[in-house]
């Protein structure tokens, strides 16, 4: 990675302007600053820790989130293997859901062959960083974004941290792709209070888990929820989510410990996690319900998590990254190249309209899966129901976007 002067010592003052800056080099971050920098924008890349680096996720992308980065990539290019393309990224083929809830079971096939791949995040966001790099942007890791704001001059400025010490960088646009914790979101006032869904996730990968298919499974219990998401081989990606300050998630504090018990008492994985082992240290993550009411104002923008974060259960989070920044680079275009911020007024109907189905559909199951015995109902009523599994599927896995 390119080495930028702007780990200089305190009070380092950036005098270039970049037409965006990105704060944040997670999968929405980095497509944005690829895309705006392969149009030849001035564009910076910030990222607060070094890649590769941990990320509690569930390491799946859905249709959808495959098809956005077939978009991003060109068909072509997503196709080739080795350092050229992202083949080396994904892990293994997922062409539908298994759900489970107490005795109740159901397959979930995604329609029309469509398929979406497994994806360990740190080889994704990798690449995706490198591609932003190799198309012009200028990456500076290791550099924490603290304040976006309205400059003097009728830009924006972004404070921060590196380095040990603080930077200031000037942009004409700033967009937030920080996090469900976005700095950029509350120093620029488009931040909102914490919602009412209160949940952690407790995230490994392990190998030895027998009877792995091209499913994503998704355990619901009473009190808890497990998904798991193969990878190569017999190693998956098993997230656990549990409610924010139960006995549970207490317990949950030994994460190993939580994880393995976890599986233990399933009785439909018990058999086929007897020899599963972590891979690495659990990493945790949550609370997630974060509203954003308005996900643009002025030259600020908002993609990814950092634009609204409802519930980790329906594994839509990279396609959700993925499409916003896909909504959002055309917009910032026109801004610069109309001279007329405007144009970005549009991007939080664009991107409210673009996730609403999604959105309910996440109420929907977080409603049930509060609810064990009406979960476990729904799904022996939706087993018994011709295409009910296909259309369910398609909504979960995003497939109205693959083109």
């Amino acid at each position: 990675m390119r080495r930028s002067s702007a780990t200089s010592p305190t009070g380092w003052r950036c005098s270039a302007v970049y037409d965006v800056l990105v704060a944040g080099a997670g999968p929405a971050g980095s497509a944005l600053a690829w895309t705006l920098a392969r149009a030849g924008l001035k564009t910076a890349l910030l990222e607060a820790r070094r890649h590769p680096r941990g990320k509690p996720c569930g390491e799946s992308l859905n249709p959808g989130a495959a098809a956005a980065l077939e978009r991003l990539a060109g068909k072509r290019r997503f196709a080739e293997g080795g350092a050229a393309g992202p083949a080396q990224t994904f892990g293994h083929p997922l062409r539908g859901w298994l759900l489970h809830c107490g005795t109740a079971s159901m397959e979930a096939e995604f329609p029309g062959g469509a398929a979406g791949f497994s994806c360990r995040r740190d080889q994704l966001d990798g690449w995706l960083l490198e591609q932003a790099e190799l198309a012009g942007a200028e990456v500076l890791q290791e550099h924490r974004v603290r304040r976006a704001m309205r400059g003097d001059d009728g830009g924006c400025l972004v404070e921060g941290e590196a380095g040990g010490g603080t930077f200031r960088i000037r942009a004409r646009y700033v967009a937030g792709a920080d996090g469900i914790r976005s700095a950029v979101a509350r120093s620029s006032g488009l931040g909102a209070p914490w919602g009412a869904l209160r949940k952690i996730a407790i995230t490994a990968r392990m190998s030895g888990i027998e009877q792995l298919r091209d499913r994503v499974e998704l355990h619901l219990n009473e009190g808890s929820t497990l998904g798991i998401a193969p990878l190569k081989g017999d190693a998956a990606n098993v997230t656990l989510v549990l409610p924010a300050g139960s006995a549970w998630a207490e317990e949950g504090r030994n994460k190993s410990a939580a994880m393995l018990r976890e599986l233990s008492r399933r009785p439909r994985l018990e058999g086929r996690c007897r020899h599963a082992v972590l891979e690495d240290e659990p990493l945790a993550c949550g609370p997630f319900h974060q509203p954003i009411p308005q996900p643009a104002s002025g030259r600020i923008v908002l993609v990814g998590d950092a634009a609204g974060y409802y519930d980790p259960l329906t594994g839509q989070g990279i396609y959700r990254a993925l499409r916003s920044a896909e909504l959002a680079a055309p917009l910032l275009l026109r801004a610069l190249e109309t001279g007329d911020e405007r144009q970005l007024s549009v991007y939080g109907r664009l991107y409210r309209k673009e996730f609403a189905a999604a959105a309910a559909l996440q109420r929907v199951i977080e409603f049930g899966a509060a609810r064990p015995r009406l979960f476990e109902a729904s799904i022996r009523i939706l087993g018994r129901t011709p295409g009910a599994g296909s259309r369910l599927a398609a909504w979960i896995g995003d497939c109205g976007s693959v083109t």
